[in-house]
């Protein structure tokens, strides 16, 4: 049988259950998590297991592991894994959170944009063109819509001509795209919210104006995420 058919690790696991409690402010910071031979009997494990498990709390930044035990530490302290545990709590998304992600999302895209109109090749340019002319047309269709906007998405980071924001990106990718969709129909702007700010964003692409399509962008993705916002707000009152 193989471990994905086997269900998580034993350290996974209790990792996993370790994690959620201290997301869950069960632990809080500056408190002793229990010691390696309380963990073990507390979930059956053996102490190498225990171990194992907060050696990946402290690898996500969530524990500090020093003399006299292990203890939480602020959770601004903590890596971007832990960002999608954060999202995957059980209820709806804390609203704070999906503002702070979209947040995120917009200084990201904006500055790729700005990098990309300003390094593309002319052939990418005229590929970014075709694209946003899709973006713009709701005769195109969803399908053709999300598959246009992704390939933009694509085009924008490689023509950014820059390894570290495709990397940042890459990390960050699954969690937007949780975000955007949670397994429900993507929001999509209506045909007059995205026919104007598409426009400007052509127009910005072809002249090279770096400012003008990243304010574009901007107002682009705020149309976007405010979508998302009242989405959630309405499941939070359903």
């Amino acid at each position: 049988m193989s471990r994905a058919a086997a269900g998580p690790s034993r350290p996974e696991a209790i990792a996993r259950e370790l994690r959620a409690d201290i997301l869950q402010g069960r632990f809080r910071p500056g408190e002793r998590l229990p010691s390696e031979r309380e963990l073990a009997a507390r979930t059956g494990g053996s102490r190498g297991s225990a171990r194992e498990a907060l050696k990946r709390l402290e690898q996500q930044g969530l524990i500090r592991i020093q003399a006299g035990g292990a203890r939480v530490v602020p959770l601004e302290q903590a890596s971007l894994d832990v960002l999608a545990h954060l999202l995957e709590a059980p209820g709806e998304p804390d609203p704070a959170l999906v503002a702070q992600c979209l947040d995120v999302r917009e200084v990201l895209v904006t500055g790729a944009v700005r990098l990309a109109v300003e390094r593309a090749s002319e052939e990418e340019l005229a590929r970014a063109g075709e694209l946003l002319r899709v973006l713009s047309s709701a005769a195109e269709g969803r399908e053709a819509y999300e598959r246009a906007r992704d390939e933009l998405m694509e085009l924008v980071f490689s023509a950014s001509r820059n390894l570290v924001l495709r990397m940042v990106r890459n990390g960050l990718r699954g969690i937007f795209a949780a975000l955007l969709s949670d397994g429900r129909t993507p929001p999509m702007p209506s045909r007059a919210a995205l026919a104007a700010v598409v426009g400007r964003l052509r127009a910005a692409f072809a002249a090279r104006d770096a400012a003008a399509a990243e304010e574009a962008t901007r107002e682009l993705l705020r149309v976007t995420g405010e979508r998302v916002r009242k989405r959630l707000e309405q499941e939070g009152t359903g």
